[in-house]
């Protein structure tokens, strides 16, 4: 089979130690008059706000901060910030910190050019006009938001999360600096890490998986795989810059090859159960890996030497069941849950979440084994 390419990347990505300095000349680079920091109270308490308001001051530039995103942002948190920027006639976006800040960075500045409510904005390609210029720093190494054209918010009334996929949120400027994530404590770290690991792993395997992203894919689960715990035990700096070096590959691949049904089934578990994005897929993982390997088993086996295990002798079929072993290792040894009944999760609601995860066909049309609603309930079935 003869792929065609097309592959969607910020116009400009900065990495590595200290390019957070660049942002003031960037910033002057984008026309920006009055910036706007997007971020939450946690960065502000750990000093990381300043290594970004610093060089703005230094270059002159009047900024204005919106600190109050939560974990998993809410429809009123992004109208609250909204009516700010639009108060401040903000013309530049920042989104520091981890996907939650730069989510809802994107849709102010989507809402900058754009009528309508966030609600209109949801599925695909549906915000029309590109918004104000935007520029993401990271502060985790996991989201993988400062390259993709993803947001994603959570409907409270409903109890579901929901996205926003549209090129024209897409960054002009990401920068990602392992320094801003040497003070993430071990459970984030976790959690972050796990979710660029699956990124990787799930483009890597996706119906729209390619050559390149395919390359970028296995760096970046090597990367990952192998730094993941030295990150997660203390401040091993080669470590953190692995960590997001193989998140940032991880979000090109999401950004290109995209997910599937690790991501479609955990979207209600993580509304449920208010669980950042790493610790919602994590339960559901082995068992949707084990529905589909059948489409793809020396896929599987890739993925398990890109992390170091020794399988090279095994056939397809047992290498996969020993790579999918060593996945569910890698999260056990950094303390995530790897099954629903890890995060006491009620079975009853196995159907419903089945119903809602069933829908989330984006993710699952991506997905290289057809899925129908019974395969769905038996995945969260499986995985207690």
């Amino acid at each position: 089979m003869f792929k065609t390419l097309c592959l969607r990347t910020p116009s400009w990505i900065h990495f590595g130690m200290g390019s957070v300095s660049k942002v003031a000349t960037e910033a002057k680079r984008l026309g920006g008059k009055h910036v706007m920091i997007i971020t939450d109270q946690g960065i502000v308490n750990s000093g990381l706000l300043t290594r970004v308001t610093d060089p703005l001051e230094s270059g002159g530039l009047e900024y204005s901060v919106f600190d109050q995103v939560e974990p998993e942002p809410s429809l009123q948190t992004l109208q609250e910030a909204s009516k700010i920027a639009k108060e401040n006639k903000c013309d530049l976006f920042i989104g520091l910190g981890g996907g939650s800040s730069m989510d809802t960075t994107k849709m102010v500045s989507a809402l900058m050019t754009n009528d309508g409510r966030l609600q209109d904005f949801f599925g695909v390609d549906n915000v029309k006009k590109r918004g104000l210029p935007t520029m993401m720093i990271t502060t985790t190494s996991g989201t993988g938001s400062e390259v993709s054209r993803m947001a994603v918010f959570t409907d409270k009334k409903a109890n579901l999360k929901k996205v926003v996929s549209a090129q024209n949120i897409l960054c002009d400027v990401a920068i990602v600096d392992p320094e801003l994530t040497e003070s993430l404590p071990p459970h984030v770290t976790a959690a972050t890490g796990i979710d660029a690991f699956i990124h990787a792993l799930e483009g890597y395997i996706a119906v729209n998986s390619n050559p390149v992203t395919d390359t970028i894919a296995l760096e970046a689960i090597r990367l990952i795989s192998g730094s993941l715990g030295p990150a997660f035990a203390g401040k091993d700096r080669e470590a953190r810059y692995n960590m997001s070096l193989g998140s940032l590959m991880g979000g090109i691949v999401l950004n290109n090859a995209g997910a599937g049904v690790i991501h479609a089934l955990a979207y209600p578990i993580g509304a449920e159960y208010h669980l950042s994005h790493g610790k919602a897929l994590m339960p559901i993982f082995a068992e949707s890996l084990r529905e589909i390997a059948v489409s793809n088993f020396p896929k599987l086996k890739n993925i398990g030497l890109a992390m170091g295990l020794k399988i090279e002798h095994l056939s397809p079929l047992p290498a996969a069941d020993a790579a999918i072993d060593g996945m569910v290792q890698l999260a056990n040894r950094v303390k995530l849950p790897t099954a629903l009944s890890d995060i006491k999760a009620d079975k009853s609601k196995v159907q419903e979440w089945a119903q809602a995860a069933h829908g989330e066909q984006r993710l699952l049309g991506n997905t290289p084994v057809k899925l129908t609603l019974d395969d769905v309930a038996k995945i969260f079935e499986r995985s207690f």
